[in-house]
Order: C-alpha cells, then sequence, then structure tokens
C-alpha cells in the first residue's frame, strides 16, 4: 500500500507540474496574431497529446504494479494482447472518469485507478478552461481588430 500511495503521489504532482508547464508555454503562443485558426490547432493538438502522455504515464505505473503483484487487471483483458494494450485503454477509461467498467482493477490498482480518474478530471478541466481563457483571447482581439475570419 505504500508503494501505491508514493506512486500515486509522484504521477500526481509530476502531471500537474507537467500540465502547468505546457500550459505557461503554450500562453506564450497566444500573443496578438494575424489569424486565430493555426495558434489555436497547435494549442488543442498540444494538450491532446499532452493528455495522452499524462495517459500512458499511469498506464506504465498500473502495469509496474502489476508485474510487482500489487494488483492486477481482471475482465476483459485479452491475453493475447500486446502487454500495454489493456492498461492504456484501462488508463484512458479512468483518466477520463469514463469507468466503463469492463476491466476492473483489483488489490491496490483499485486506489491508483481511483486517484488517476481525479487527477485526469483535474487536468481536464484545467485544459478546458485554458482553453476557453485562450479563445476567448483571440476572439477579443479578432473583434477590435475587425478580423473576424478565423
Amino acid at each position: 500500500m505504500v508503494a501505491t500511495i508514493l506512486t500515486c503521489g509522484l504521477l500526481v504532482s509530476g502531471c500537474m507540474w507537467l500540465h502547468y508547464v505546457v500550459l505557461r508555454r503554450l500562453w506564450g503562443m497566444t500573443k496578438p496574431a494575424s489569424t486565430v485558426r493555426r495558434p489555436m490547432l497547435k494549442i488543442l493538438f498540444t494538450l491532446f497529446g499532452l493528455h495522452l502522455f499524462e495517459v500512458l504515464l499511469y498506464a506504465v505505473a498500473i502495469s509496474a504494479h502489476e508485474l510487482a503483484g500489487l494488483g492486477s487487471l481482471a475482465g476483459a483483458v485479452d491475453p493475447s494482447s500486446d502487454w500495454l494494450e489493456d492498461h492504456i485503454y484501462f488508463s484512458i477509461a479512468s483518466y477520463t472518469t469514463l469507468g466503463i467498467g469492463d476491466i476492473v482493477p483489483h488489490g491496490t490498482l483499485r486506489l491508483l485507478s481511483g486517484v488517476e480518474a481525479l487527477n485526469g478530471l483535474i487536468l481536464i478541466a484545467w485544459s478546458a478552461s485554458f482553453t476557453y481563457l485562450v479563445m476567448e483571447r483571440f476572439w477579443g482581439e479578432a473583434h477590435h481588430s475587425g478580423n473576424e475570419k478565423d
């Protein structure tokens, strides 16, 4: 249990720090521009990639816990698939709080997946509010400059 709590702490703090750093850099892309489309697409694709990377971090932690015998995934786990495939799928379902339920965690993985859901909820909401602020900034500039095409 101690290993899982430490892992949760590292993942939460690491993902939040990483999210902060990326959002700070993305904010620098929101300086006055002639169009909204190009910087906005860069921001959205970067955020999507960031969330996928964070999901992958949790999937690796879930795999490591399973290999260490600290828990397991059961249910619709495909024994013929790549060892990480089910872990990524389960991690996406947890991170997005989708919680499909076809794969369920046992042991201390229950705690890890619960923390992942909470962390994912916070990070997705953070990205959504950031995206809103960026769009508000771009649309405000486009409105004031008379360039409302993009």
